[in-house]
Formats: structure tokens, sequence, C-alpha cells
């Protein structure tokens, strides 16, 4: 399993500030449940698109390979993670996804 995730969210302007509080708050709860490792998160933002969207990227280690099985069960993550969904920016461009990578060897 690819352990390091890589996050992108659409978020609406106007809760652009919450969500950011929200993103702040995020990885030090998974990393309090140990379900991420202690390398820091990585985040980046965009400028808002055609449909008043802010894009936002996460990226961050998941521990194991049960950690976001884990995460998906425990109480104060769900809670941050509800709270991001009311935040989502509407449009044709999904809302978030949530891509599984691992390191590329490039030749060159």
């Amino acid at each position: 399993m690819d352990l390091t995730i890589i996050s992108t969210y659409r978020v609406r302007v106007d809760a652009y500030g919450e969500f950011q509080e929200l993103l702040g708050r995020h990885w030090p709860v998974l990393r309090e449940l140990e379900l991420v490792t202690n390398r820091p998160p990585q985040y980046f933002a965009g400028s808002p698109d055609i449909d008043g969207g802010v894009p936002v990227v996460e990226i961050f280690e998941w521990a194991s390979e049960q950690a976001a099985a884990h995460a998906h069960e425990h109480p104060a993550v769900g809670e941050i993670w509800q709270r991001m969904a009311t935040m989502w920016a509407g449009g044709a461009a999904p809302v978030r996804t949530h891509l599984a990578v691992h390191p590329l060897q490039v030749a060159g």
C-alpha cells in the first residue's frame, strides 16, 4: 500500500479561513493518535477557479496500512472531516480527491 497521500480540496472562498484552521488541527490530531508519521505535512493553495473554489492541497504520510481505516473510526478525526465537508465549493470539478502515491525514481 502507498502511504503518502495527496489530498486535494476545492473550498468555498467564504470558508477558506476556517478551512485553513481545520487543516491546522487535522494533522496534529492524526499525529496524536499515531495515525501519521512524524514527517510534517505540506500544504499548497491556488487562486479561486471559475466556479469560486479555492484549490487546496495537503500531503502527508499514513503511519501504517491500517491507519486510514482507524482514522475513519475515530470521533475526533470524523468531527474534523465532517466540518471540512461543509466547506466544499460547488461546480463541475471534484470537491476533493485523495491519491495514494509512492516515490518514483526517474533516470536522468
